[in-house]
């Protein structure tokens, strides 16, 4: 039998709060599905009005849940894992409202769609599993990151409880994903694991284009304290596979008909000051839109004077929300997905930012990490 001791180490120890998140997520994910008769489609958010792809989905699954509209991202990551690689663009992809710009983020639909051998009823199966373990891996590398800053894991559960995550749980959407794989990199970095890091970014890349952020600020971070080699790998690997995958779908899909415009980005500050007056309309979306500028103000003051690797590594996402659309920014639950890695960062900034552990052990060399 285990003794209070033992028992004690073992809570404190990162894996038993990446489980523990596992077991919590997967409850409130079987609690959701007991609403909707086990029909996992409801994690994949199918939209009533999104009539194109609402179709493309009964021809495969039969019976779907529709959310109000046109439902959200689960609905463009169903349509990509029935064909990952695109190699039937034209069955698939370019039924998406913009298939250059959806399939650039690959990675999610890949892992899905079992590398393209999984059919359609596993998809909308293995859609939520993949994002309940990323949830679980996400908080175990949250844990990690607090360890190795000498606090306690159960700092982990900043990933688990992050609004934004699990608003990208409810929708099918691929922020988890990226967002594991991004805190993963950063807890292998700081615990001396520098070549799983740089891997973890390029597939945090590869589900989101936008975490590239997260590269080039933890390259800019190890390039400063001198060690370039380790900084270019960081900054340059994760680039050269989404321009190769931007290349490789630019062979598969018609530009013209591909539009690969970015979504949700546009004139500086425009989007903003749009939201600020729907929020006067809506309490909650004006009490949260306030918290999350003053989050990136506090942010912004403690990575520049503390001057550790979690600083750097999110701090480009403070200047992305400058450039955000009203779209975005109108909505509480828009707004937190957008900036959720910078929510979890924000935490482990503010309450474990001063300890010296968490810069000194960034100093790890690509050639210890292997």
């Amino acid at each position: 039998m285990m003794s209070l001791t033992e028992l004690a180490a073992a809570l404190r120890r990162p894996l038993v709060v990446g489980v523990t998140s596992f077991v919590l997520v997967s409850a409130f994910a079987v609690s959701e599905l007991s609403d909707v008769d086990w029909e996992p489609s409801h994690f994949a958010a199918f939209g009533e009005e999104a009539r194109e792809i609402r179709a493309y989905a009964e021809e495969r699954l039969g019976s779907v849940v529709l959310r109000p509209q046109l439902g959200h991202d689960g609905r463009f990551f169903f349509v990509q894992a029935n064909d990952p690689w695109v190699l039937e663009p034209e069955e698939n992809a370019l039924i998406l409202d913009h298939p250059l710009y959806r399939t650039q983020r690959m990675f999610y639909p890949v892992v899905a769609g079992g590398l393209g051998f999984f059919g359609p009823d596993e998809i909308v199966w293995a859609m939520l599993v993949v994002n309940l373990v990323a949830m679980g891996v996400g908080a175990w590398a949250v844990a990690r990151i607090a360890t190795a800053m000498w606090a306690s894991p159960w700092w982990g559960l900043a990933f688990l409880l992050n609004l934004g995550f699990i608003s990208e749980l409810d929708v099918g959407g691929a922020g988890i994903v990226a967002g594991a794989a991004a805190f993963g990199a950063v807890a292998m970095i700081l615990n001396g694991r520098s070549w799983e890091g740089v891997a973890l970014l390029t597939v945090a890349a590869l589900t989101r284009e936008v975490m590239l952020i997260v590269a080039v600020g933890a390259g800019f971070h190890l390039w400063r304290r001198g060690e370039r080699r380790e900084a270019t790998a960081t900054a340059v690997m994760p680039l050269a596979a989404v321009l190769s995958w931007a290349i490789y779908l630019r062979t598969r899909i018609d530009l013209e008909i591909g539009s690969a415009q970015v979504q949700g980005i546009g004139v500086p500050f425009v989007g903003l000051f749009e939201a600020f007056e729907s929020w006067i309309n809506d309490p909650l979306d004006l009490i949260v839109g306030l918290a999350v500028l003053l989050m990136l103000a506090l942010f912004v003051r403690r990575a520049v004077l503390h001057d550790n690797l979690i600083g750097w590594a999110f701090l480009g996402f403070v200047p992305l929300t400058v450039v955000l659309t009203e779209e975005v920014w109108h909505s509480y639950f828009d707004i937190t997905r957008a900036v959720a890695p910078l929510l979890t960062a924000f935490v482990l900034l503010v309450a474990l930012g001063d300890d010296s552990p968490g810069k000194v052990s960034s100093e790890s060399s690509l050639s210890e990490g292997a």
